[in-house]
């Protein structure tokens, strides 16, 4: 059974996170207000491969399409890649979520597969998409926009 999370439980979520070698989490804030709005994460780091998996969620629709998950998501490529010096960076997402398969092209993923019946939502069997993007990728398409 899922239960959402109160503040209460993502603040002690975050808290136990930064303890983490495996994860890396940082919660995404207004910078008028030190609103919460977000989070993103990289977790299942495995550092012998340097890759890791990307999550990224802003749970109100209000604080969707703001431009906040395209900024976010080119932060956290900085960090993962020249920070922890990771060679790919993954995620999953639902083919239907289109402002998300967007922001994520549009910040260099591309897709590389399709698990098809992969999870039940919402009363029916759907395909995940999984996305990634590789340094070397990065770092060209940073050159470019300088």
């Amino acid at each position: 059974m899922i239960h959402p999370h109160t503040a209460e439980d993502w603040e002690n979520i975050f808290r136990r996170s930064s303890k983490s070698k495996e994860n890396v989490e940082f919660t995404v804030r207004k910078t008028e207000n030190n609103e919460l709005v977000g989070f993103v994460a990289l977790f299942d780091l495995n550092i012998r491969n340097h890759t890791g998996e990307l999550a990224i969620g802003f749970p109100k629709k209000e604080d969707r399409l703001k431009g906040y998950g395209s900024e976010t998501l080119s932060l956290i490529l900085d960090y993962g890649f020249n920070n922890l010096n990771m060679h790919k960076i993954k995620l999953t997402v639902y083919p239907f979520n289109t402002p998300a398969v967007k922001a994520y092209k549009k910040n260099g993923f591309t897709k590389e597969g399709t698990f098809k019946n992969e999870v039940f939502y919402d009363g029916k069997w759907v395909d995940i998409d999984h996305y990634a993007i590789f340094q070397n990728d990065w770092y060209t398409s940073q050159n470019e926009y300088q």
